[in-house]
């Protein structure tokens, strides 16, 4: 229960400051949506550009739309994430031995535990994900934008379940799964890895957390981009009346037509945010958390 604790702690937390990088994020990743390169009117030419444009044109407080859904969202994933990682990591050992003879946790065993909580993690909260998304897209400056029309997170939430039902609110789950999964199996075992033999030349704790945090963002914000740019544009597309999708069919098929579409940069679209976004949302999530135990390791010795 400490570690979902503090998992949501420090998905709170860091949000508050992550929020308008996300947004930036999410914007640039749906401007040109499937037209070519120079094919099209760039509405923001990057991450400062889309926060300077966006408290012009809608207000300084714009740069936060969608904080209340991603609140929600970081407290339910990363209380998830955090605590069933620790929690299954602890269960499976006991009855397969996942840890070497130097007392390290096994990649493969570690890569596969991070995954799976990180996938179950990610559909319990997916909906929350999905509002964000679109109260961010929530603007005139994108011809993508205004596609969705919500009032706030619970107008959200009532809207989308009166069209579509459970369904509506569930729609782009497992696109979430697979990116949140993707993401845990590289950002914790990257960062344990790290962290492990980083042990001989970091001595100072805080300074070694600091750096595998670095590292493992690094990894995360590179393997992860496509999927991220497929996720923000299945989001926002519309469904119709069955709760069907209208442009993209899955993840794999959103990856070939942008791909198609827009070329290999298209899907890379929006790095600079997901790596502003997910480079401090990592680095203090994890450093929150690694510090919180530390704090309860020593209370309980």
């Amino acid at each position: 229960m400490d570690a979902v604790l503090n998992g949501a702690i420090a998905g709170a937390t860091t949000v508050l400051i992550t929020n308008p990088f996300d947004l930036a994020k999410t914007r640039l990743q749906a401007q040109g949506e499937l037209v070519a390169e120079g094919h099209y009117k760039r509405a923001y030419s990057g991450v400062i550009n889309t926060l300077m444009k966006t408290s012009q044109s809608e207000g300084v407080l714009a740069v936060q739309k969608g904080l209340q859904a991603a609140i929600v969202f970081q407290i339910i994933m990363n209380g998830l994430r955090f605590g069933s990682y620790e929690i299954v990591k602890d269960i499976a050992n006991e009855q397969f031995h996942l840890y070497n003879s130097h007392g390290y946790i096994k990649v493969l065993s570690n890569i596969g535990i991070s995954a799976g909580v990180g996938c179950f993690s990610a559909f319990v909260s997916s909906p929350f994900n999905m509002i964000k998304t679109r109260l961010m897209l929530q603007t005139k400056d994108l011809p993508c934008g205004n596609r969705y029309h919500y009032s706030g997170l619970i107008d959200a939430i009532s809207q989308i379940f009166k069209q579509e039902g459970l369904k509506g609110l569930y729609a782009g789950s497992s696109i979430m799964a697979l990116r949140t999964g993707l993401g845990s199996a590289i950002q914790l075992p990257v960062f344990d890895f790290t962290k492990e033999h980083g042990k001989q030349w970091i001595k100072n704790q805080t300074e070694l957390n600091m750096f595998a945090s670095a590292n493992a963002t690094l990894w995360l914000c590179l393997l992860t981009c496509p999927v991220e740019v497929a996720l923000t544009r299945y989001f926002n597309q519309q469904f119709d009346k069955c709760g069907n999708p209208t442009v993209y069919q899955g993840c794999l098929h959103a990856i070939k037509i942008i791909f198609q579409s827009e070329g290999f940069l298209g899907l890379y679209k929006g790095l600079g945010g997901l790596f502003f976004r997910s480079g401090p949302q990592s680095f203090i999530s994890l450093l929150i958390v690694n510090q919180l135990n530390s704090l309860r390791n020593q209370k309980k010795q």
